[in-house]
This record gives structure tokens, C-alpha cells and sequence, in this order.
């Protein structure tokens, strides 16, 4: 039996984090400052805005294997938890240090080891039965909803094309060496 073939995306971007951002600012990705040349860069909501970029990459990807009818390939987004990890050990501010240590107060009661969190991407990565199931979020080793602004095609097809200009890539189909 052959191995499947499948690609996986990690994001973090559902429970505890998704509601953070969601109180913070609106998921979205602005195209207008990608690079936070028009405003003061934030850790945070940099770092949510590539999570949020993960999932519709990994969606767009997924739509473009199926409209070129390359069936073969699973792809799968998933979320392995809130895992204990030292994430933060540089960040030195007195902004992190407080989300930190409230984080970590609250996080000992759900917080994941490392090989609880592992589950979900060796399930995603091994499972065959999951195999028909491609372009799906997964948390806890089965499916689930990501945010909500992690499931607007409109903007994944857009992030995708935006990231194909930006690396030069505009005239290339790699989906032809795939069919």
C-alpha cells in the first residue's frame, strides 16, 4: 500500500488565540502594509497575521490541486495546541512578560506536553482514513472551524497571488509537473 501523500500546514489560530485576536483587532491580512511600513509593528499581531496566512495559504493550495485535478495530495491545516513551549524566552518587555505569566497561570490547566500536541500532526500525517478529507482544520485529532477570517477564499486567492508577485513567480505553474 502506498504511502499517502499529504502536506501540512501548523497554525495556532483557534480557542485561547483566536479569541485574544479577536478582541485585539480583526483577522485580516492588509495588502495595503505588508511589510508594517504605514504602521507600528506589533509582535502579536504579526504573529497572528502569518497564522492567519498558514490556513488560507493551505486552503487556496488545496482548491488549486483540486481545480487541476490532482487528487492524490491531501492537505491539511491544523492547530496541535496550546503547547508547553519557551516561545517567549526572548521577549524581554514588560507588555510580554505580563501576557506570559497571566498566559501561563491559566494555561496550566489545558496546556499540552510536547507529545500531547504532537497527535494531531502525526494523525493528519499518517491516517488514511482521513485521506478524502483534504483542505480541513484540524484540532484534537479530528475537524474542526478556524477563525472565522481563516475561511474567506476571496482573500486566500488574493494572498496567493500577491505572495506569486512578490517572489516573481507570476508566469510559472507548478501544478503542471503534478498532473
Amino acid at each position: 500500500m502506498e504511502a499517502p501523500q499529504n502536506v501540512l500546514t501548523i497554525s495556532v489560530m483557534h480557542y485561547i488565540n483566536s479569541i485574544i485576536y479577536h478582541f485585539i483587532q480583526t483577522a485580516k491580512i492588509d495588502f495595503t502594509d505588508l511589510e508594517w511600513e504605514k504602521k507600528t509593528y506589533s509582535p502579536f499581531n504579526a504573529y497572528q497575521r502569518s497564522k492567519l496566512a498558514n490556513i488560507l495559504f493551505t486552503k487556496e493550495l488545496d482548491r488549486r490541486l483540486k481545480e487541476a485535478k490532482i487528487n492524490d495530495v491531501s492537505i491539511y491545516v491544523l492547530h496541535p495546541g496550546v503547547i508547553a513551549t519557551e516561545i517567549t524566552r526572548n521577549l524581554d518587555t514588560l507588555y510580554f512578560n505580563g501576557i506570559t505569566c497571566m498566559f501561563h497561570s491559566i494555561a496550566r490547566f489545558f496546556i499540552k506536553t510536547p507529545l500531547q500536541g504532537s497527535q494531531t500532526t502525526i494523525y493528519c500525517a499518517i491516517d488514511e482514513k482521513i485521506g478524502k478529507q483534504s483542505g480541513l482544520y484540524y484540532s484534537d485529532c479530528k475537524p474542526a472551524k478556524p477563525f472565522r477570517g481563516a475561511e474567506n477564499m476571496d482573500t486566500a486567492k488574493k494572498l496567493w497571488e500577491v505572495s506569486w508577485e512578490l517572489v516573481k513567480l507570476t508566469d510559472y505553474n507548478p501544478f503542471i509537473l503534478l498532473s
